[in-house]
């Protein structure tokens, strides 16, 4: 029986990608006492440690999951407490995890060569992977669930270039469609109501082309898309789908009603907003070897505070 109250039941959650040959860790910080933790996956295990690249975490059913992006495994731990509990090998470069169904789970992974990338299905019952798809694309991103056997599957590039999303049905565990952006390298999809509906894609661009394509635009590639910052990045939503937000250049960026706003000037790797509050909560990875911050601002731009993280601070996980 996993127990479902302890101390890290809730609160903010920082991946940590750690130094390139080191090992990445999690922060935790409770918004309530102001507490921090770093490395509590190392705190809770006698010191052991992830591994290199830590690139998300998901909580499901009382676990948590911990892909590891520079190896072949996802670290499963008890969600109150971050135990050890168990790992998912089998994998290759695995990004981003999404449990669906009564007890599987869709595993995005660029594979060893950072370029053929392919989805897993894993057994969360067995912890194992029990089916691999043939290759979707070059660098598999973060997965957006359209509706409970619908997936979008944008391919970020991996080492190269791509400019793709894929539709995946979960039933049949196959490719639907295939739609081509209006920019490269789209990295992750959210969905906006309101004026300007539809389903966006944030496409990253590439150093690879002489001028990068980087764009916000809807994901199946109609409509005319917004020219954004290279290399922007996190796309996510306020509360109701309201307002979508995203990091570029030094800048955090609101697109509402066909327009794009200037939040905040602030260096930004990750972003995520409190699904309660609407305040963003952005992450700073300074010089990407040494400790980062994280910083929260509300949605016109005023700081209300912060805390200090591992090093390479990326994805934000809220957990209420």
């Amino acid at each position: 029986m996993i127990p479902l109250k302890g101390k890290y039941d809730k609160g903010v959650f920082v991946v940590n990608e750690g130094p390139f040959g080191g090992t990445g860790t999690i922060t935790w910080h409770d918004p309530a006492t102001g507490t921090t933790e770093q490395d509590i996956y190392g705190k809770a295990n006698g010191g052991a440690v992830l591994g290199e690249l830590v690139q998300s975490l998901t909580f499901h059913d009382g676990k948590g999951y911990i892909c590891i992006g520079n190896g072949s495994k996802i670290v499963v731990v008890n969600a109150a407490t971050f135990k050890f509990l168990d790992t998912i090998g089998g994998l290759a470069k695995p990004r981003y995890l999404l449990p669906y169904g009564d007890h599987f789970a869709l595993v995005t992974q660029w594979g060893a060569d950072g370029n053929t990338g392919t989805v897993a299905k894993v057994d969360l019952k067995t912890n194992e992977v029990v089916q691999i798809s043939p290759v979707i694309g070059a660098g598999p991103e973060k997965i957006f669930q359209f509706n409970a056997d619908l997936v979008l599957i944008p391919n970020s590039g991996g080492y190269s270039i791509d400019s793709t999303v894929v539709a995946f049905r979960l039933s049949t565990f196959s490719e639907e469609t295939r739609s081509v952006t209006n920019g490269s390298n789209p990295g992750m999809c959210a969905q906006l109501t309101g004026n300007n509906t539809g389903i966006y894609a944030l496409c990253k661009g590439s150093f690879l082309e002489s001028t990068p394509r980087s764009s916000l635009g809807l994901a199946d590639g109609s409509g005319i898309a917004v020219a954004i910052p290279f290399y922007s990045d996190d796309l996510c939503t306020a509360p109701g789908n309201s307002a979508l937000y995203f990091t570029g250049g030094g800048v955090i960026y609101e697109f509402k009603n066909g327009a794009l706003r200037t939040v905040v000037q602030q260096a930004a790797y990750g972003l995520t907003c409190h699904p309660g509050t609407g305040e963003l909560y952005c992450t700073d990875a300074k010089d990407f070897s040494s400790a980062g911050e994280a910083v929260i601002y509300k949605p016109d731009g005023t700081k209300v505070g912060g805390f200090p993280t591992g090093i390479g601070p990326g994805e934000i996980v809220i957990v209420q």
